[in-house]
């Protein structure tokens, strides 16, 4: 996946026909191309502008591309008085006669970085300050950035295909849940944050039933779940996370123990419905519950 990322500015023979400064605005010149252009195409197929959780109707804001050759819509990519600027796309797949893209509406503060370091199919991207690129597009997953000065880089590529999970702020979710991607049997986790973002291990996310990918045209072995980080857990509380109660996608189940209910140790959540008999994630007898996440009304 990630050998190592080293900023071009530093670490490089740079090839000719290759333009990099800090002052002033540059850009890549000719490097990584070979005979094709990249235009847009709106074709619903590349599912760019599509809502990637739940029934919300929000957009992800993504254009899409097609590009023939090696070409990419984001290797224009330009330094303006150290500040990278450029477009931050993710590969989709043969698409048409090329090569399909998903790629953010305007420029940011991210540059495509052709002479990284990165392991296929990972390229990479450098970013100032405290962007991510699969922060602000939710086509990518990206490794944990490798601070150099003012810029950090990544290795990024389309979700990865193994068990795991990626931090996708860009996923609609409600107010105060973070979203993510996951593959197979894989939940979020704090240690799997962001570089920018808290890596503690004890760092504990409540998740919901997965939304599976397929049913808003992804691969069938992404789960998309909107995740909560709430406060530690009162000594003795006797409920606990339950993602396969069998609740709705998007809903959150619990298992309880004891006397408690699911409000009680987590006050965001409003359980509707009563318990029903089941067992735990862990196998064991418990009351279940299917439950929302709503913050409003604990105002």
């Amino acid at each position: 996946m990630l050998k190592r990322l080293f900023p071009v500015s530093l670490r490089f023979a740079l090839p000719t026909g290759f333009a990099f400064c800090l002052v002033g605005a540059c850009n890549y010149g000719s490097v990584g191309r070979s005979d094709g252009s990249c235009v847009l195409d709106s074709s619903p197929d590349l599912h760019c502008d599509t809502s990637f959780i739940g029934q919300t109707g929000l957009a992800l804001g993504l254009v899409g591309y097609t590009c023939t050759g090696a070409a990419r819509p984001d290797e224009n990519a330009t330094y303006l008085e150290g500040v990278p600027r450029g477009l931050v796309c993710g590969e989709r797949g043969a698409h048409g006669d090329g090569q399909g893209y998903c790629c953010t509406q305007d420029e940011t503060e991210c540059a495509l970085n052709p002479v990284a370091i990165c392991e296929a199919p990972y390229f990479g991207f450098q970013c100032r300050g405290p962007h991510r690129p699969d922060a602000l597009n939710a086509a990518l997953g990206c490794t944990q950035g490798v601070r150099e000065g003012d810029y950090t880089d990544y290795c990024c590529s389309t979700i990865p295909q193994k068990d795991g999970c990626v931090n996708q702020n860009t996923f609609p979710c409600a107010q105060g849940l973070d979203g993510w991607s996951c593959t197979g049997n894989a939940l979020p986790r704090g240690e799997e944050l962001g570089a920018n973002e808290s890596r503690a291990d004890g760092y504990y996310l409540l998740c919901p039933t997965a939304t599976p990918g397929a049913s808003v045209g992804l691969s069938a072995a992404q789960n998309l779940y909107c995740c909560y980080p709430p406060p530690p857990l009162m000594a003795g509380a006797s409920c606990v996370q339950a993602v396969h109660a069998g609740c709705a996608p998007g809903r959150f189940g619990f298992a309880c123990y004891g006397p408690d209910t699911p409000p009680e140790v987590y006050p965001p959540m409003v359980c509707p419905e009563p318990a029903f008999s089941g067992m735990s994630d862990e196998g064991y007898p418990a009351e279940l519950y299917c439950c929302d996440f709503a913050p409003q009304s604990q105002e």
